[in-house]
């Protein structure tokens, strides 16, 4: 009897039991295999909003490096301008130095003619 029901169960499991266990293998499969697909279509469309993204941020970095060199290229001009403007500065200060050096000295001529002519006018009281 074992060896009647031995190929019975053989047939039973090839026939009805594989069958149904491999529709229900694949279902979970197959189910597992669709959210995947989502889960990476998913990560897929984040992957190119960052890429996008850093895009876009390599377009703003070249375009500020870009204005910076503007920016220094500017900064030496006005540097260069500064430079030019101290030296006209230190030349005024030069001759302002000269003027008052020159007004001192007229008031000096001034107060040595004034003293000469009080030693004159002490001289003729003296003579007289």
């Amino acid at each position: 009897m074992a060896d009647d029901i031995l190929p019975l169960l053989t047939r039973f499991h090839r026939e009805v039991l594989l069958p149904d266990v491999q529709r229900v293998v694949q279902e979970a499969v197959g189910g597992l295999e669709e959210r995947m697909d989502a889960q990476f279509r998913d990560v897929l469309g984040h992957l190119d909003a960052i890429y996008q993204r850093l895009e876009r941020l390599e377009t703003e970095y070249e375009m500020v490096k870009v204005a910076l060199g503007r920016v220094e290229e500017r900064l030496d001009l006005v540097d260069s301008r500064l430079d030019g403007v101290e030296g006209r500065l230190e030349r005024v200060e030069q001759k302002i130095d000269k003027l008052a050096l020159r007004s001192e000295l007229i008031d000096l001529k001034a107060r040595v003619d004034g003293l000469q002519g009080q030693v004159q006018a002490l001289e003729a009281r003296l003579e007289g």
